[in-house]
């Protein structure tokens, strides 16, 4: 699976052990990516010039993506802009199961961020939506198709990450991911910092069917990958993004009822009782009356 998912997966190394499911980074995508970003210009140019020559050298362009991702607001941002949406869009045509085209680099936002690009993203969503259309689409690629959208069309998102759950019923991963996108919808992020890190809550989205229709499929979870993931994104990001003290309670009170959920759906697994017990200490700590 390669995902950096926003931060989901930091937020799960501060927590125990919550499933048994082994979820596998593509630290080579993620690798390559990372050289790119301390690419200098001219040697920026040579690898164009090898992509040029072999479409197909994904080595190069991760790099590429990784140069235009970290570096591309310099003299020229215009033609790199447009570079970096040409090699997003032909990650999509050509290799929509990569997990190079899964990393959070090769995304394009309609807005939120320096990297906002509402032609490139209009013309990635026409892809992405003929590759669902497609029967032969692998849950690799209905994966990748689900972190281009997780903030621009949640809908579309949860469309492909249900499909791909359909498809591989004993893969953990698409729990995983639902519960990320489920609480991330009830919270209202709507946009992602270059870190990661979320930089704008919508409150309209709050309300919105498909919030409703997120807090109605934790409620009925069984997933215990599900609700942990989700219970930690809405004790972490709920307490930082929360408007109110009040507003923060509850977000802590949610995750709470998802964990006690986890642990009535799976009462062998043992790190339940250390997770409750965390938010519960955190709900007193923070809600006492003396504070």
């Amino acid at each position: 699976m390669s995902l950096r998912l926003a931060p989901a997966l930091s937020l799960l190394l501060q927590l125990p052990l919550l499933a048994a499911q082994t979820i596998t980074l593509n630290y080579g995508a993620e690798q390559l990516v990372q050289q790119g970003a301390k690419l200098n210009p001219a040697a920026a140019q040579e690898l164009e010039a090898a992509v040029e020559k072999n479409a197909n050298d994904l080595t190069a362009r991760a790099k590429l993506i990784g140069y235009y991702y970290y570096q591309w607001m310099q003299p020229g941002e215009a033609a790199s802009k447009a570079a970096r949406r040409r090699h997003i869009l032909w990650l999509i045509e050509n290799q929509p199961e990569a997990q190079l085209t899964g990393l959070s680099e090769a995304v394009l936002d309609q807005a939120g961020n320096s990297l906002s690009d509402e032609e490139g993203y209009d013309q990635a969503r026409k892809l992405w939506l003929a590759r669902l259309d497609s029967k032969n689409i692998t849950a690799a690629a209905l994966g990748n198709l689900a972190r281009f959208f997780q903030m621009g069309d949640k809908p579309l998102a949860e469309k492909a990450l249900l499909r791909a759950r359909d498809m591989q019923p004993q893969n953990g991963e698409w729990n995983w991911r639902l519960g990320y996108l489920y609480a991330m919808a009830i919270l209202g992020v709507d946009g992602l910092g270059l870190n990661g890190q979320p930089t704008s809550v919508d409150p309209f989205a709050q309300e919105s069917p498909f919030t409703a229709k997120a807090r109605k499929a934790l409620a009925e979870s069984t997933s215990g990958t599900m609700l942990a993931i989700a219970a930690s994104i809405l004790w972490r990001y709920g307490s930082l993004l929360a408007p109110s003290e009040k507003v923060k309670a509850d977000y802590v009170d949610m995750a709470i009822q998802f964990v006690q959920q986890a642990k009535t759906a799976e009462p062998g697994n043992p790190s339940w009782p250390q997770f409750l017990a965390q938010l519960q200490a955190y709900r007193r700590q923070v809600f006492s009356p003396a504070n």
